[in-house]
């Protein structure tokens, strides 16, 4: 599933899911295409990336308010505060 298709919180957000190079990402920041970057994961969540490092540079990255809503979203969802509107929580009784 992609988020990008699948949460009212990106729906109006321009939004892709791809493979992108290292090279590709930092043009992209500093042209402005890239407006924020996240991670996100099953363990993870959804983390902002604020910085990017490699061996020969460390750039700062762009942060916005969208992985901080996904973040409250989806963790609204696991404690309960949220209706699971996308059946993911599954209940495991012992």
């Amino acid at each position: 599933m992609s988020p990008c298709s699948s949460w009212p919180g990106i729906a109006a957000t321009r939004c892709s899911e791809r493979p992108v190079s290292l090279d590709e990402w930092r043009q992209g920041v500093a042209s402005g295409e890239i407006v924020e970057v996240f991670a996100c994961g099953t363990a993870a969540v959804v983390a902002p990336i604020g910085t990017l490092k490699g061996h020969d540079f460390v750039d700062p990255q762009p942060t916005g308010d969208l992985a901080t809503s996904l973040r409250e979203e989806l963790t609204d969802i696991q404690y309960g505060r949220r209706a699971d509107t996308h059946d993911w929580l599954v209940r495991l009784d012992a």
